[in-house]
């Protein structure tokens, strides 16, 4: 109608498209950040600390199902040497590329994003480890005579590393920055 301002749909970048990424990147998926702003000062300090929130549990959440997987993984057929770890350590980081570029995203708030990437060196440290006492606990399994082997493999949890129960990375709030 002439004189009447058009209604429009709000901003993609807003709250409700942030928290409609966020439960599909929570469930597994990797949509696109494209149209997503960034979060910073522009949706109030409240909703800027619940969608900080929003991001740390989904984020905390992908690694933790990256975990689940890497250690269903190593349960079901053991590394048998160090080549063997080797190969599947890069395949299992690889997997964690999704969670590297939403660290890497100039959307997500710097402080967070360090806290992200301290996260993923320890959760890449704790597999690494993981991996490397498979291989050997199955070595030490086939050179024990008449002792059964044992190939299950409990991945360690380690200072640093997320476990259930763990909510990180630690986010920062927004009302304690300064002018």
């Amino acid at each position: 109608m002439p004189g009447t301002t058009p209604v429009s749909a709000p901003a993609r970048s807003g709250y409700a498209a942030w928290v409609s990424w966020l439960e599909a990147f929570r469930r597994g998926e990797d949509p696109s950040t494209d149209g997503l702003g960034p979060v910073r000062g522009g949706f109030g300090s409240y909703v800027e600390a619940r969608l900080l929130e929003r991001l740390s549990t989904a984020f905390a959440e992908r690694v933790r199902q990256w975990q689940t997987a890497l250690g269903d993984r190593i349960v079901a057929q053991p590394p048998d040497g160090p080549v063997a770890a080797a190969a599947l350590f890069h395949d299992a980081v690889t997997r964690l590329d999704p969670l590297v570029r939403l660290a890497d995203s100039p959307l997500v708030p710097r402080p967070l994003a360090s806290s992200m990437h301290e996260m993923l060196a320890a959760v890449r440290d704790g597999a690494r480890t993981a991996l490397d006492e498979a291989w050997r606990r199955g070595l030490e399994d086939e050179h024990a005579p008449g002792m059964p082997a044992q190939r299950r493999v409990d991945v360690p949890v380690r200072r640093g590393t997320l476990h259930p129960g763990r909510v990180a990375p630690r986010v920062p709030d927004p009302r304690l920055r300064r002018a």
